[in-house]
Order: structure tokens, then C-alpha cells, then sequence
């Protein structure tokens, strides 16, 4: 199933009836409040593509606020995507930290051949699937216990009457529930795709895969998450 070809619609709400007729890719877009892509423009110079080169540099050169500037411009992106990894908020504030730390030990290890951006991702992903190896049984039980409460409380949402509210909520969990079943192949694609973004050559770049592999991989996380889903959909959505 292609990506959603609509404008999303940050402030919109959704009843059941409303998001039983969209797509999987809509649910994981609209639904777990993704980080808006940047448009799309014409080829530019290295450093006028990448915005973080000339901070990069000053941090290498040993201003250590220049360091802080970085975290400050990625913080917000890099919690999202571990938010979405782990399915715990404070797993995902752990590791975010985790990742920053291990940016500012190994930044020399950047060789400018992709955006310091992709670089970050790259980190934060490996950072997250390390940490999802290391937790086993004692992770499983914690999910158990504060997962629903967790995958929903950095989602902002428009007051709405308390039904509306109660179905949206539960829609919500539902779908962050039906990602963190996904294997760690197929969410680590879909999440960098539909909820943070980045274009197909760049997810390839952060996860050290062709851009063949990772279009295959997003459309059988979708398809995984539309089977699961399909009580969420109309009939006729279903037989697409």
C-alpha cells in the first residue's frame, strides 16, 4: 500500500467512524503526531543542504555550546523516534540521553558523506535496538504494566466531547500497541518513514540498507499493521 498522497492536518481530530476509513499509513502518520518532512527542494552545495556543518565544526574546534545547539535542534526528533521505538517514555528518555552521550564521544566518526541529521538517526536507532535486546523479561513485564499510559502522553490533541476523546485514545494506543508487535526489521523502517519523515534514501542510510530493501520492508510493516488494523477499517478498505 502507497503512502498517503493528502496534506496531513496536525490540529485535526478523529472520530472511530472517521478513522475507519483511512489507510495504515494515515493511522501511523495523523495518529502518532509525526514530525512535519521538510520540503522538498532543488540540489544545493553540502553545506548549504546539511544546516549543521558549520555547528559541527565548532564543536570539533572544542566550543562545547555549539554542542548544546545540536542537541537543542535534534532533541525534539530523537525523542519521537525512540518514543516510537520503545513504546515507553521513560525508556525513550534514557536512551535519547544515551544517544546524545554517545554523539558527543564518537562525533568523529561523522565523515560528512550524508547530513549530520542522518548521522543522528543512525545512533539513536542502534542505540534503541541495543537497548530493546538488552531489556528481555524485565522490559516485557514493565511494558505490561505502563505501556497504554505511555505510548499517549506527548500527544497533543484538541478538546473534543468525551466519547470522541475516549475512542481517539484508544485508537491511539491501539496503534502504538499493533507497532511495538512489529519485528525490529519492520518498525524501525515504518516508524522513520511515516511518522518522522525522511525520504526513502535517507532511511536507507541511517539503517545501512538498500533503498529497495527498506520500500520493501515499510510496505510489509504496513501490510502487518493493516491486518492487525482491519477492525479499525471499513470493508471496503479492507479488500484493497
Amino acid at each position: 500500500m502507497g503512502a498517503s498522497s493528502g496534506k496531513r492536518d496536525p490540529g485535526g481530530t478523529h472520530t472511530a467512524a472517521e478513522v475507519s476509513q483511512t489507510s495504515v499509513a494515515f493511522l501511523t502518520q495523523e495518529l502518532l503526531d509525526p514530525v512535519p518532512s521538510a520540503p522538498t527542494q532543488a540540489p544545493l552545495e553540502p553545506e548549504a543542504v546539511d544546516p549543521d556543518l558549520e555547528i559541527v565544526d565548532r564543536w570539533r574546534a572544542g566550543d562545547e555550546r555549539a554542542f548544546e545547539t545540536l542537541v537543542r535542534r535534534h532533541e525534539r526528533r530523537v525523542f519521537g523516534l525512540l518514543m516510537r521505538m520503545l513504546g515507553n517514555r521513560q525508556e525513550a528518555e534514557d536512551v535519547a540521553q544515551e544517544t546524545f552521550l554517545n554523539l558527543h564521544r564518537h562525533g568523529h566518526r561523522f565523515r560528512r558523506e550524508s547530513r549530520f541529521s542522518t548521522f543522528v538517526y543512525r545512533v539513536a536507532v542502534n542505540a534503541a535496538l541495543n537497548r530493546r535486546r538488552s531489556l528481555g523479561r524485565r522490559r516485557a513485564r514493565l511494558e505490561n504494566l505502563t505501556q497504554r499510559q505511555a505510548a499517549g502522553d506527548d500527544l497533543p490533541s484538541a478538546p473534543r466531547g468525551p466519547e470522541d476523546s475516549a475512542a481517539g485514545e484508544q485508537i491511539r494506543e491501539r496503534v502504538q500497541e499493533e507497532i511495538q508487535r512489529l519485528s525490529e526489521t519492520l518498525r524501525a523502517p515504518l516508524v522513520l518513514y511515516d511518522i518522522q519523515g525522511l525520504p526513502y534514501s535517507e532511511i536507507a542510510e541511517v539503517l545501512g540498507l538498500a533503498e529497495g530493501t527498506v520500500k520493501s520492508r515499510i510496505h510489509r510493516a504496513r501490510q502487518a499493521l493493516r491486518e492487525r488494523l482491519m477492525d479499525l477499517m471499513d470493508p471496503g478498505e479492507s479488500d484493497r
